[in-house]
């Protein structure tokens, strides 16, 4: 059977019809340190609600604090023997932070905590696409970004602008 061309599935209703995009997954052999590192140097909120699970989301969600009720997305930490596939920068985590100044803030606290937390490879803040940011990689080769973005460059912003591209042009791989 022939896949419908790209052309034709734009148009086409999509198979399933999802009212949130709620969690993301990565894995540790160290679940202990993971939490550490999600609470104390990343200032997340964790659970652990079974063996070896980890539920990580931004603080102020409980009950009585500014985001209670509100949506949100969960990152699942798993605890494995072994990381099978390490991670690239490419495949990363990111926060938001509220301000430039932030980001070099915790710049500096990543940097002077990198082996409290078994941190690898931790670089300089600098602007890149549309934010500044630093990324830094933990012991599992998980990357992680402390970001910044003007309030014209959110990510709402940028996705009310819409495709600026055709993003089912034919694709030029020089093959």
């Amino acid at each position: 059977m022939n896949a419908p061309a790209l052309s034709q599935a734009k148009s086409a209703a999509p198979h399933v019809k999802p009212t949130m995009l709620i969690s993301g997954t990565f894995v540790t052999r160290d679940l202990a340190r993971a939490r550490r590192m999600c609470e104390g140097l990343l200032g997340l909120d964790c659970v652990e609600p079974e063996k070896g699970v980890l539920l990580i989301r931004e603080r102020g969600h409980r009950a009585g604090e500014k985001l209670a009720g509100q949506p949100y997305w969960v990152l699942e930490a798993r605890e494995v023997k072994d990381v099978e596939v390490p991670q690239e920068m490419l495949n990363h985590w990111g926060v938001f932070v509220p301000s430039q100044s932030a980001v070099d803030e915790a710049y500096e606290k990543v940097n002077a905590q990198q082996k409290e937390f078994g941190l690898g490879r931790v670089q300089k803040p600098r602007f890149r696409h549309g934010s500044y940011a630093f990324y830094f990689v933990d012991a599992d080769s998980n990357w992680w970004e402390v970001e910044y973005r003007t309030p014209e460059l959110v990510y709402t912003s940028l996705r009310q602008k819409g495709d600026q591209v055709d993003p089912y042009a034919p694709v030029d791989r020089g093959e």
